[in-house]
């Protein structure tokens, strides 16, 4: 099934994005793991398709696992260092619509998913019929993304005028997660890919903006495109929740392991943590290491911010970290030929 037959039903075509640095291939084998796992599960059926999309100047060692459509970056020197290798993303994904549109093969479903590499699928994700205009597309509210925030005004302004109308028109979102129609996709990612040219080539938006700023542009872009996303809340969302911030999976289909976990005794001694920062060598995506589970539970455990951990977050982090480590297992040895889909 390619583009132009994949307009109606409910299958989904999941999208990642990546540079192809130790730190996210890491992820990605993981994350990918456990997709494969769901695909298993039931209703794993309507994931039928998987895409990374990488922005690097060569192909890399994930290729031979992870179906990959690799750009060529704005920034080559993102494939060892740079300052913000994120700002690369919307021009990579730009270019593979515009790639699936001479090859409709490359998108294999109506409802296109796009996921961070940090990811861990727990169950598969059940989207509605495409063709159902009045089904509005998931996206994910997250606390740190405030067009309506003063101290930005001036900034936001810069992309989206007053005579476009207030800033409560924008989401406080971000391009992953975000499950929308391929014809949703098409009408976004010019001005996400405009926006964050913009943002990079103005230094007070870098500055007040910050890391996030990729994130306000397809944000932006959104209220531009006039796309509603519905942003339900954990643990209401289908899409993700984010421990140890979130206790529970919730309606949820994945984890989001952005924030580092730590579990401190009473003494104040930390005897258990969780943090994806300190995977960054190369030889962790070769032969990723099984991952330590939490200690027994004791009701004096904290978190590193002083908050109880509560039973109910310590089975959510217990489970996550045994998804992880059975997606390790699963793992295949990784191969020295590389290929890909290349634009």
């Amino acid at each position: 099934m390619g583009a132009a037959s994949a307009s109606k039903g409910r299958s989904i075509h999941t999208l990642c994005t990546s540079n192809g640095s130790p730190y996210l291939n890491y992820q990605t084998r993981i994350m990918y793991g456990t997709y494969q796992m769901i695909q298993k599960a039931a209703g794993g059926d309507q994931h039928v398709a998987f895409t990374r999309i990488l922005h690097r100047s060569e192909p890399d060692s994930l290729m031979t696992q992870v179906p990959s459509f690799r750009a060529d970056p704005l920034t080559p020197a993102c494939d060892t260092w740079c300052e913000f290798p994120v700002s690369d993303r919307p021009n990579a994904v730009r270019r593979f619509f515009d790639a699936a549109a001479k090859d409709a093969t490359l998108i294999q479903a109506p409802w296109l998913l796009m996921i961070e590499t940090d990811y861990v699928w727990m169950k598969p994700l059940q989207a509605p019929q495409a063709e159902d205009m009045a089904a509005s597309s998931p996206a994910f509210p997250f606390g740190y993304i405030n067009p309506q925030n003063p101290n930005i005004e001036g900034v936001m302004r810069k992309m989206y005028p007053a005579e476009k109308g207030p800033l409560t028109d924008v989401p406080g979102s971000g391009p992953a997660p975000v499950m929308m129609r391929l014809a949703e996709w098409i009408k976004v990612t010019p001005d996400w890919e405009r926006l964050t040219a913009h943002i990079e080539a103005d230094p007070e938006s870098k500055e007040k903006l910050g890391w996030v700023r990729e994130m306000y542009a397809f944000s932006v872009a959104l209220a531009l495109q006039r796309i509603k996303v519905d942003l339900a809340k954990p643990p209401l969302s289908t899409l993700i929740t984010q421990p140890p911030a979130d206790a529970t999976l919730g309606q949820a289909a994945m984890f989001h392991y952005t924030w580092g976990s730590v579990f401190q005794n009473a003494q104040g001694e930390k005897v258990w943590e969780f943090d994806k920062r300190a995977y960054t060598d190369p030889s962790i995506v070769t032969t990723p290491p099984i991952l330590a589970l939490p200690p027994t539970f004791k009701t004096n455990f904290k978190l590193q911010d002083g908050k109880a951990v509560t039973q109910e977050l310590y089975d959510t982090l217990t489970a996550m970290i045994k998804q992880m480590n059975q997606a390790i297992v699963n793992l295949s040895p990784l191969k020295d030929t590389i290929t890909a889909t290349a634009a």
